[in-house]
């Protein structure tokens, strides 16, 4: 497998985290994978489990794995057909559920419909995102979904810059 994680990524995360447990701020997190087969991800998942312990995070709101795109399409995993990109999801995800934890798959709604096989994602939380610019612009995607990316311009006080803003369906 390879792996690989600069420094200043890990602290990133370690900042995030002290960060949002210090705001009573609940957290959930996010993992963009370059898996090309099960055992990669069930590694990857492993990896963010042991970051979890290390740091003493209170995860309440899902684990998520997105494989979408990366580098421009130069991504290790970005030509990989449905059937392993699926089978990548459910090996996160049932590693990550085996753990304790909530899993999630985080995609736009066009790569779940042309990447993965919805079908056998059943019975795992779907982050979609799907920039309507508003929650009065309803998405229509046409599976269930959990949580709603909306839009990638919103602004929150105390960040500079544009932020992604979610709708979360569930109690975690």
């Amino acid at each position: 497998m390879v792996l690989l994680v600069r420094l200043t990524q890990i602290l990133g995360f370690a900042r995030n985290v002290m960060g949002a447990k210090a705001n009573g701020i609940p957290i959930g997190l996010y993992f963009f994978t370059q898996a090309v087969n099960t055992t990669e991800a069930v590694q990857e998942a492993n990896y963010v489990l042991n970051l979890v312990k290390r740091y003493g995070v209170n995860v309440t709101y899902p684990i998520a794995i997105d494989t979408e795109t990366a580098n421009g399409g130069a991504g290790r995993a970005d030509r990989l057909d449905v059937a392993t990109r699926t089978a990548v999801c459910k090996a996160f995800c049932d590693t990550i559920r085996k753990a304790g934890y909530t899993p999630a798959i985080y995609a736009s709604r066009d790569w779940f419909y042309n990447n993965l096989d919805m079908n056998q994602l059943r019975g795992y939380d779907i982050w979609l995102a799907h920039y309507t610019g508003s929650t009065a612009k309803k998405t229509d995607y046409k599976y269930d979904y959990d949580m709603w990316q909306y839009t990638s311009s919103g602004r929150v006080n105390g960040i500079v810059g544009n932020v992604d803003l979610n709708v979360c369906y569930k109690n975690y």
